[in-house]
């Protein structure tokens, strides 16, 4: 159990254990996990809304503030929209990146090493995007996603923190994987009595059936395994869908945790150079500031003045009690 001063700031590691006690913060966390769990049964949209719902919870994160997810009153429309955002932000990035990889894996020579080092590094670069689709929704515009030059001085300034996150979505995709199989071989297990009628059958008359027969018996064997499996298929579905809902939570909340470190509240413009970081404040000499990431600085004046001026600037997230999905209204 983490105490609320853990949860305070920005801390370099413990991102799996803070992110799950953001997420179990509240009694009754489960239920809208369960709700969004349902609604990636609908096509398209319920994706989107899920992927939104991480993406708003995550923002409320990256603005300092620790809110468990909202459990009522959530703005589907809201959701989506931030779904959407956050899709085409991810899409652009796999694009670009997918010709890039291409065209270098085609140079002779180097192509076979570009492969084996993109497997491994395919792995990071999809929490990089993450932080490229938080970004966007806490600009609450697709452009602020696709800022390579901001993004990539983030990441240079803490590529161990975003280690940090990919090996828990690493270690939550094992853990899928793991249930995934472990519920499949159940499931399976109900088909074993089909499976050994059937092969039965074919042994002792397979000689004598017909051509007719044999295909009105294949279809049998079908129709039986579907009605045998078909419950158990739409459990294991769910079980996939819940966790990857709860992996698609804890993921985006720690980028957020990850993206604390950059003084979120005191963005100005998408264009204005990153304020300078804060650090850990465990690090020895109570250091809390380092240096300046962008090569210029924001005069004091223009800094006021950028400050006052909405347009461009990242949305309020208002309160916690406001949950995951905030007023985009200033």
């Amino acid at each position: 159990m983490l105490s609320d001063d853990e949860l305070e700031g920005f801390r370099r590691d413990r991102y799996f254990a803070r992110s799950w006690a953001l997420l179990t913060r509240d009694r009754g966390w489960v239920k809208p996990v369960l709700l969004m769990t349902v609604s990636l049964l609908v096509p398209i949209v319920g994706a989107l809304g899920v992927l939104g719902y991480a993406l708003e919870w995550a923002r409320l994160t990256a603005w300092n503030v620790n809110a468990a997810p909202k459990q009522r009153g959530v703005d589907v429309g809201a959701c989506i929209k931030s779904g959407w955002r956050g899709f085409v932000v991810m899409l652009v990035w796999g694009i670009v990146s997918g010709v890039v990889i291409a065209l270098a894996e085609a140079l002779p020579l180097i192509g076979a090493l570009v492969s084996l080092i993109w497997v491994f590094a395919s792995f990071v670069y999809a929490v990089v995007m993450m932080v490229a689709s938080l970004r966007a929704t806490i600009y609450q515009k697709i452009g602020a996603g696709l800022r390579v030059r901001t993004i990539w001085q983030m990441v240079r300034h803490d590529p161990m923190g975003l280690l940090r996150v990919t090996g828990l979505m690493l270690a939550g995709g094992a853990v899928m994987g793991i249930a995934t199989t472990l519920v499949g071989m159940v499931c399976l297990a109900s088909a074993v009595p089909h499976l050994v009628w059937f092969m039965s059958y074919v042994y002792e008359f397979g000689s004598v059936l017909s051509g007719d027969m044999g295909v009105l018996l294949v279809l049998q064997l079908i129709a039986s395994l579907l009605s045998s499996l078909g419950p158990a298929l739409v459990v294991l579905l769910l079980v996939d869908f819940f966790l990857a809902t709860v992996l698609t939570l804890l993921g985006h909340t720690a980028v957020g945790l990850w993206m604390r470190q950059f003084d979120v509240p005191s963005w100005g413009r998408d264009e204005d150079p990153l304020p300078t970081p804060v650090s850990d404040p465990r690090d020895q000499g109570g250091a809390q500031e380092m240096p300046q990431l962008a090569s210029s600085s924001v005069p004091a004046d223009q800094d006021a003045e950028k400050n006052d001026d909405p347009q461009g600037s990242p949305a309020h997230p208002g309160t916690a009690d406001d949950g995951p999905v905030i007023d985009e209204s200033r």
